[in-house]
């Protein structure tokens, strides 16, 4: 017992020293908030079912009128993407890297693959705890502006996409941790 209460006061003081004074490297590693989340959404053929083969095949197939071709069905589809971390900027930078740029290529590709009719994307810029508090508003925001000025280079109308800065007050869940 008296083993256990040391290890947690060891490991209190050591994690303690980590959050009031955060290094460079703690930075680089915990990034659960520098990131951009962006939510596509609109519609989709449905996918058509396979024809079952015939039960009968002595029966002689009837003529039958040709009938004009049906609209695909629709359904919704929501698509999501995280341009995050190191990999996607640096911090106190606005600018997209390239490791940001690959995961919105992947969300495009989803797009394209899908045959998306893109309605609304929606992009939420957010800094982590270590960046400035005064700039971390203006920071968000810029991020948002920089996905949305890729995505629009990309052929994405700038009509349907929403932006917003959220800064560091509303987290997202951490996906992306050190190695």
């Amino acid at each position: 017992m008296r083993v256990l209460l040391i290890a947690g006061a060891v490991a209190s003081v050591f994690l303690g020293g980590c959050a009031s004074q955060p290094s460079q490297e703690l930075s680089d590693c915990l990034q659960p908030n520098r990131r951009v989340v962006v939510e596509a959404v609109g519609v989709a053929p449905k996918p058509v079912p396979k024809p079952k083969p015939d039960a009968k095949p002595e029966a002689k197939p009837e003529a039958k009128p040709e009938a004009k071709p049906k609209k695909p069905e629709m359904a919704p589809v929501e698509l999501n993407a995280l341009a995050q971390g190191n990999s996607a900027f640096d911090v106190g930078s606005a600018v997209l890297k390239d490791g940001g740029k690959a995961e919105l290529d992947s969300l495009l590709a989803q797009v394209k693959k899908r045959n998306v009719t893109v309605g609304a994307v929606i992009v939420a810029g957010h800094v982590d705890r270590f960046e400035a508090e005064n700039a971390a508003a203006t920071l968000a925001e810029d991020r948002a502006k920089s996905v949305v000025a890729y995505l629009q280079s990309k052929g994405i109308d700038q009509k349907l996409m929403f932006w917003e800065g959220k800064g560091a007050k509303e987290p997202v869940p951490v996906t992306k941790f050190c190695e």
